[in-house]
C-alpha cells in the first residue's frame, strides 16, 4: 500500500504551495551580562562602607555599614548583638539574607544614574530599602524609596530601620484609595515611605495571615473556605488594604530596582502588572518559592526581551506534605531580571 501511494502521488501535477518557514523563537535579549557567583565578591566589595559604625549593644554593623536592631529580629542568633562583622556576606549574612540578593543590590546601585530609586515589596524591616538608599547617598545619587510591608509590626520594624541608619522616612497607612492618593503627593524632605499594605497588582482587599514576631513567611494568599496557608499552616486571618505595582511604579523616574518577596504569588503579582514594569523599571530581583513559577517568570519575562542576569533556584525538601510546591521550600531562589529597553545603550 505505501509503495502504491507513492507512485500514485509521484503522478499527480497538482502543485503544492510553498510551507511559510516556522517562526522560531526569541528569547532574551543578547545584551544582558550574567552575573555568577564568581563575580559577587567584586560586586560585595562595591558595597563596603568607608568607615564602619562603633559597636553597640542593640545592633548588629555589617560590612556595609547598615546596622540592624537585633531585638527586631526574634529568629537572629542572640549573639550578634554588639557585633561589628567585616566579612562579606558569603555565602550568606548569618541572619537575614545570601550573598546573591546583596550581589542584586550591588548591580543596580552601580549601574544607576544621578538617582536611585528602589521598591521593596514584601519588606519586612525593609532591609532591602534602607540599604539602598544609605549605599546610593554615599555615591551622591538622590535616593528614594518605597518599602511595602501587609504585617502592622513589621511595617512599624521598617520605621525603626530607616531611623537606625538615618534615612528619613514616614508612614503611608489607611484604605486602599487613600494610600493610593498618598502615593500620589510628592516626597516632601523624606527618603522612604514605608506603606502598611500588601503589594498587589490591583488595588483592593486581601486576606493576610496574623504572624508571631518570628515568622517571615507570611503570604497574601489562603486556601479557599479555609484558614491554611500555602505552607498547610493553620492560621488567623485578617483584611489588609493592596497598594498596586502601577500605583507604587507612578512617576516620572524609572525604578532602578523592584525588589519583590511574597512567598508563593510572585508569578500571580508580576504577570498582571508586566507592561508597566517593563516601562518603569530596570532590574527586578524576585524571591523565588518553586520551581514552577521560576520557569513560569522565565517563560513569560524571556520572550518579553528580559535578561536573566542572575538564576539561583530555590531548594526544596519534599517531606511531610504541604497544600502547594511552595509549602516544601527551606531556601528562597533568587532571580535578578534586566529590562534592556531602558537601558542607555540600548539600539535604538
Amino acid at each position: 500500500m505505501r509503495l502504491l501511494w507513492k507512485e500514485r502521488a509521484a503522478s499527480t501535477s497538482v502543485p503544492v504551495e510553498a510551507q511559510p518557514a516556522p517562526a522560531v523563537p526569541s528569547l532574551g535579549n543578547g545584551l544582558t551580562a550574567p552575573i555568577r557567583p564568581d563575580n559577587y565578591p567584586e560586586l560585595l566589595e562595591t558595597l563596603r562602607a568607608p568607615q564602619l559604625p562603633e559597636p553597640s549593644p542593640e545592633f548588629y554593623v555589617d560590612w556595609d555599614g547598615i546596622r540592624t536592631r537585633i531585638q527586631m529580629l526574634p529568629w537572629a542568633p542572640r549573639e550578634l548583638a554588639g557585633r561589628v562583622n567585616t566579612s562579606l556576606p558569603i555565602p550568606d549574612d548569618g541572619y537575614r539574607s545570601e550573598d546573591v540578593e546583596y550581589a542584586a543590590l550591588a548591580a543596580a546601585i552601580n549601574s544607576a544614574h544621578e538617582t536611585f530609586r528602589i521598591v521593596e515589596i514584601g519588606a519586612g524591616w525593609a532591609p532591602w530599602a534602607v540599604a539602598g538608599i544609605v549605599q546610593a547617598r554615599r555615591r551622591g545619587l538622590r535616593a528614594k524609596g518605597l518599602a511595602v510591608e501587609a504585617d502592622a509590626q513589621r511595617s512599624q520594624w521598617a520605621m525603626q530601620h530607616a531611623a537606625d541608619n538615618d534615612v528619613s522616612a514616614e508612614f503611608v497607612t489607611g484604605t486602599p484609595e487613600e494610600i493610593t492618593r498618598r502615593l500620589r503627593e510628592p516626597f516632601d524632605g523624606v527618603e522612604l515611605r514605608v506603606v502598611q499594605a500588601a503589594g498587589w497588582h490591583t488595588s483592593t482587599i486581601l486576606q493576610f495571615p496574623e504572624l508571631d514576631e518570628g515568622d517571615m513567611g507570611g503570604a497574601v494568599w489562603t486556601l479557599p473556605g479555609t484558614d491554611v496557608d500555602y505552607r498547610g499552616a493553620h492560621l488567623a486571618h485578617i483584611d489588609v488594604p493592596t497598594v498596586a505595582i502601577a500605583d507604587l511604579l507612578d512617576t516620572c523616574e524609572l525604578t532602578d530596582l523592584l525588589h519583590i518577596d511574597v512567598q508563593g504569588v510572585e508569578f500571580e503579582l508580576v504577570q498582571p502588572a508586566s507592561d508597566v514594569i517593563q516601562q518603569k523599571v530596570r532590574l527586578m530581583a524576585i524571591g523565588t518559592t518553586d520551581r514552577l513559577t521560576e520557569g513560569r517568570l522565565q517563560d513569560h519575562f524571556l520572550p518579553r526581551g528580559w535578561g536573566l542576569a542572575i538564576d539561583e533556584p530555590c531548594k526544596a525538601v519534599f517531606t511531610m506534605t504541604h497544600p502547594t510546591l511552595a509549602g516544601f521550600t527551606v531556601q528562597d531562589g533568587t532571580q535578578l531580571w534586566e529590562n534592556p529597553f531602558v537601558r542607555r545603550d540600548f539600539p535604538g
